[in-house]
C-alpha cells in the first residue's frame, strides 16, 4: 500500500516536471497563438513577461498609464482598435534562436497580417521582441516605443 502511494506520488511529480519542461519548450507559433487567445491586452507585468522579451515588456509597462493613451493605442495583435476577426492562420519560421511568426486574418472582411519576431532565452523559452504590420496602416512596436531595432535582453 505504501509502495503504491509512493509510486503514484513519484508519477505525479514526474508529470508536473514534464509539464514544466513542455511549457518551457513551447514553440514560437504556440506562444503567439496563446497571445491571440488572451481575452484582452490589459495584462499585468507578470503576464507581459510570459510573452515579451525583457526590454519590450519594460517599455510597454513604462508606456502604460491608467486613464491615459500611450504610444500604442490599439490592439497590436490585430493592428486595430476595433476588431471583427475571421480566418486567423499562424505560420512560423525558426532559425536557431530567432523565429518569425506571421498571423494572417481578415478584420471586418479585409485581409490583414501581423509579423512577430521572437528570440529564444537560454532556458529554451521563446519571447516576442517585435511585432509590426505593413498591411493597412503600417506600424512597428519597437519603433513606437523608441527601442533599438534589435532586441536587448530576451
Amino acid at each position: 500500500m505504501i509502495k503504491t502511494r509512493l509510486g503514484l506520488a513519484a508519477i505525479a511529480l514526474m508529470s508536473l516536471c514534464a509539464a514544466g519542461a513542455a511549457h518551457a519548450q513551447m514553440s514560437p507559433k504556440a506562444l503567439v497563438q496563446r497571445l491571440y487567445g488572451e481575452p484582452s491586452l490589459t495584462m499585468s507585468g507578470e503576464s507581459e513577461r510570459r510573452y515579451l522579451a525583457d526590454d519590450l515588456a519594460q517599455a510597454m509597462a513604462a508606456d502604460s498609464h491608467p486613464g491615459e493613451v500611450g504610444a500604442i493605442d490599439f490592439d497590436y495583435r490585430y493592428g486595430a482598435q476595433d476588431v471583427q476577426i475571421a480566418g486567423l492562420n499562424i505560420l512560423e519560421i525558426i532559425d536557431n534562436d530567432d523565429a518569425q511568426v506571421v498571423a494572417v486574418f481578415k478584420n471586418f472582411n479585409r485581409p490583414h497580417s501581423v509579423n512577430w519576431k521572437l528570440c529564444r532565452r537560454p532556458s529554451g523559452e521563446w519571447r516576442i521582441y517585435d511585432a509590426w504590420s505593413n498591411t493597412g496602416e503600417e506600424w512597428d512596436l519597437r519603433t513606437m516605443l523608441r527601442l533599438p531595432a534589435q532586441h536587448g535582453r530576451c
